[in-house]
């Protein structure tokens, strides 16, 4: 047993040493497990079986290794983001072909390389029996076949000559000019671009989103002058921003009181939802506050960069927040399959009864009916703290969660708006200096410009807003943070959607803190309003509110809160808790990590 065991342990070294030739990565990592096939600029997961015995067994490990050597040495990740999404339903078939053309370049390598990935590919055929192959391992084999002209191997000529299928005769008359492009990934992308476009495939993709926002740069250039009355503007979907526009302007227009020296009382802000005025709150004036969209706050190209840099930042945190998104996803699609119920009386014929009834007549009939499941249609809104204290990691954690979390929702037909709070200015902007203009009224109340951000519409697609959150990470948008009317602000867009579950999350880190309105009010004023705010969140009901405080425990403030020491777990406490949500039996969330 030992002998075999030391057997294995060589055989591993070895290939690890081959794989690293191949790829030309001397550092990179090899590991050997039960895990899918995978690669990434640091690590190499070679899949296996229990043990490597057989010579079956060997074969397998040794083209797993030859192939994840050639796409690490021979594929450039940042060039097939530009043309490919993981939404799109031309993903796999794109990602199959790519693969197979940084194989062949392999094979031309190395002979060897040529026939263990070979063997691979007819063990699999021999699995299969030649039938029942997805399209997507259809068009690989053809691919790798193709680009390697291996046309001497009988049993893959007489395969090929079987292929009888539409899609891949099509294709046909496009892989003489692939196989022409193989050392180029740029144009051998575009080539698959073209041809999917050519027969009519899903295309939301990254490089088709990206010709559609350059086409719309000079619409949002022309649209500059609007900023100056961001709230008015209509947006993406003009349907939910009007049937938005009292609520949004009960906030930040406002009915002006004279010169502003008597300050706007709060009350106003309440009665589009009917919640218990508070008559202590108000804001000096509101005709600097502004609800804008992301992309009115950044031009296109700086907007790339930016949502560029935040994927660049945490790409060693994705693969834990993707793990965690896929059980998420696992449960709420769990929740929505269609279930029924046997042996009725009435009902859809139960059709794996019928053979025994055939058989005898005597046995009786059943029916079966379709259970009628209790998952409501949701929305979730994630409101994001977005004063100066979240600078730096936190607040690139947050916007990776949020642009996971709205990925894994939207899968799940579940609609995921984004938003931001801060202000305008530090230290007070127009609001304080019209206060001073006024002889400086004591106890003016809210004291500074709030600045509302919508980083995604509840209604817009994902892939039309992911580049907003890039905005986290431009200089100088992070000031100040008056969480009490933010709150509000996010509650009252949820209070007109349709959905009859209708889910908030706040996260934050920690007090509502503005230096010019506490340095002319109370010392807990704008605390007191934040507690007010969500005790009547919470007293009517119709909303689901929880917060995740950020190294600052928010339990103080919400029923329903979660407080995290390490912002690297941010992620996981924010699925889990979604997690619970979704689930049938819902949980008081009141935690500390």
């Amino acid at each position: 047993m030992k002998k075999t065991n030391n057997n294995i342990d060589i055989f591993k070294k070895t290939l690890s040493i081959v794989t690293k030739t191949i790829s030309k990565k001397k550092k990179v990592e090899i590991a050997f497990s039960s895990e899918e096939n995978d690669f990434d600029t640091k690590n190499i997961n070679i899949r296996e079986s229990s043990a490597i015995l057989s010579k079956k067994d060997i074969s397998e490990v040794r083209g797993n290794a030859d192939s994840l050597g050639s796409q690490l040495r021979f594929h450039n990740s940042e060039i097939h983001k530009k043309f490919t999404n993981k939404e799109s339903s031309s993903y796999k078939i794109f990602n199959n072909i790519e693969k197979a053309r940084c194989e062949s370049l392999g094979s031309n390598y190395l002979k060897g390389i040529k026939i263990n990935i070979t063997n691979n590919i007819k063990n699999k055929l021999k699995k299969s029996n030649n039938q029942n192959i997805k399209i997507e391992d259809l068009l690989y084999i053809h691919s790798f076949l193709n680009f390697t002209k291996n046309n001497s191997d009988k049993d893959l000529i007489h395969f090929q000559k079987k292929i009888d299928n539409k899609l891949i005769k099509k294709m046909e008359p496009y892989f003489k000019d692939l196989s022409k492009n193989l050392q180029n990934q740029k144009v051998f992308a575009e080539k698959i671009y073209n041809m999917l476009d050519d027969l009519g495939f899903d295309l939301s993709i990254n490089n088709d989103e990206n010709i559609n926002d350059q086409k719309n740069e000079d619409d949002n250039l022309s649209e500059n002058d609007n900023q100056k009355n961001p709230e008015k503007d209509k947006g993406e979907d003009q349907s939910e921003d009007v049937s938005q526009d009292s609520l949004d302007k009960s906030i930040v227009d406002g009915d002006e009181k004279g010169e502003g020296d008597q300050g706007e009382d709060y009350e106003g802000s309440y009665q589009s939802s009917k919640l218990e005025s508070l008559t202590k709150y108000k804001a000096y004036t509101r005709e600097f506050d502004e609800i804008i969209e992301a992309n009115k706050l950044c031009d296109f190209q700086e907007l790339e960069k930016l949502r560029s840099s935040l994927d660049k930042q945490v790409f060693s945190f994705q693969p834990l927040i993707a793990k965690l998104a896929n059980r998420l996803q696992r449960k709420l699609l769990s929740q929505q399959n269609r279930n029924w119920e046997f042996n009725l009386e009435e009902g859809y014929l139960d059709n794996s009864k019928l053979a025994k009834f055939i058989a005898n007549p005597s046995n009786v009939l059943t029916f079966k009916k379709e259970k009628t499941t209790e998952f409501k249609d949701t929305v979730v809104t994630l409101l994001i703290d977005n004063s100066g204290s979240m600078r730096g990691r936190p607040i690139t954690v947050a916007a990776l969660c949020s642009d996971i979390i709205a990925r894994t929702l939207e899968r799940c037909l579940i609609k995921v708006e984004i938003l931001g709070f801060t202000s305008s200015a530090w230290k007070g902007g127009k609001s304080r200096e019209k206060w001073i203009n006024n002889n400086k009224p004591s106890n003016p109340g809210r004291l500074n410009d709030l600045r509302h951000i919508i980083y995604k519409n509840a209604d817009s697609p994902w892939r039309r807003s992911k580049k907003n959150l890039g905005l986290l990470l431009k200089e100088g948008i992070l000031k100040e943070n008056i969480d009490g009317e933010a709150l509000l602000w996010a509650h009252n867009r949820l209070l007109v959607r349709n959905e009859k579950r209708k889910i908030l999350m706040v996260i934050s880190d920690g007090a509502p803190v503005d230096d010019s309105t506490l340095s002319a009010n109370p010392g807990n004023y704008l605390e007191r309003n934040l507690r007010e705010v969500i005790d009547n969140i919470e007293k009517r009901n119709s909303v689901e509110l929880l917060a995740i405080g950020i190294g600052h425990d928010v339990s103080r403030y919400y029923n329903n809160a979660a407080t995290i020491n390490d912002v690297d777990q941010l992620g996981e406490v924010l699925l889990n808790e979604l997690s619970n949500i979704f689930s049938n039996t819902k949980k008081k969330l009141k935690i500390a990590i």
